[in-house]
């Protein structure tokens, strides 16, 4: 075989090399990846290793002026008032219909002589019966049914909720409507102590989640003070934290929300949202409400 001949042949070669190389480098698994190379996209320079995130749309809070119109303060010591908060007592039908573990009990709902009312969740052994047998947490809880209610307006409490998972505490109001199909609800905060960073509120009807949405922060809402609220007004229910929106649910055919509501405080131990608490979850776990406050529209009756 001459010269030119053994060149031309090894080029050839190389060329086949550098093909199969190629193609190797293609279908090479990345950390992660099935086995199956040809479940592997394959991607391209120019597109982005991760998409990009949508961005949410713009809310804002609704252009109206707003009166005082309720408030509660927390002063003193001892339980909160009779006149405005009911205390329960109990564990609710199979855990208030999600399989929580706490038992409420009026031990756990203190005002601090500080001006904070303090719900308390606590590790116990062989308390109460519960839906599961032996209660092994207590917490508190409080309403308003009966005694305090608001028609739309702004609804907004000062808190510093605890972190950990397996807690679940929750600002939130109920209808007074006893309809089924009338059912309506605004959690105004219920976000769970295992995402501590994410604040979270939402609407619900007899359909289920209607509107709503989260944000996530930067730190952990367990570290300060914090103020929630919404503004519920006949055309839509904007979510806040600290004066800023970040969800909203507008109008819709059907909207229950045109109703007189009453205001529910609670901190859930376990359930089927937060999970159960782990070795990790400090006890006791306290959900601080320094203080309530609500508002008509200037001008409204």
């Amino acid at each position: 075989m001459s010269g030119v001949g053994k060149t031309a042949l090894w080029r050839v070669a190389a060329a086949l090399a550098g093909a199969l190389a190629l193609s190797s480098a293609v279908v090479a698994l990345q950390p992660g990846e099935p086995e199956n190379a040809a479940a592997i996209p394959t991607l391209l320079p120019e597109q982005p290793a991760k998409p990009k995130a949508e961005k949410k749309p713009v809310v804002t809070l609704p252009d109206v002026k707003w009166k005082l119109s309720f408030q509660d303060e927390f002063d003193g010591t001892g339980h909160p008032s009779p006149g405005r908060w009911n205390i329960h007592h109990g564990n609710g039908i199979n855990g208030y219909g999600h399989k929580a573990l706490q038992f409420y009990h009026p031990d756990n709902v203190k005002l601090n002589g500080k001006g904070q009312l303090v719900l308390t969740a606590r590790k116990v052994k062989d308390f109460q019966t519960c839906w599961y047998g032996p209660c092994t947490y207590t917490s508190g809880r409080i309403d308003s049914k009966g005694l305090v209610t608001h028609s739309p307006g702004r609804l907004t409490a000062r808190m510093k909720i605890p972190k950990g998972k397996g807690l679940w505490p929750a600002f939130w109001a109920q209808t007074v409507e006893t309809k089924p199909k009338r059912y309506s609800e605004i959690d105004i905060l219920e976000t769970i102590g295992s995402e501590p960073t994410r604040v979270q509120g939402f609407a619900h009807t007899a359909k289920g989640r209607v509107g709503g949405g989260d944000r996530w922060l930067d730190e952990p809402l367990a570290d300060k003070y914090h103020v929630y609220g919404v503004d519920w007004t006949d055309d839509r229910i904007v979510w806040w934290m600290d004066g800023e929106p970040y969800a909203e649910v507008k109008r819709y055919p059907g909207w229950p929300f045109d109703t007189t509501m009453f205001f529910i405080f609670n901190l859930q131990v376990g359930g089927e949202w937060p999970g159960d608490p782990d070795a990790e979850t400090e006890f006791p776990a306290l959900m601080l409400i320094d203080w309530i406050r609500t508002y008509h529209p200037a001008g409204a009756a």
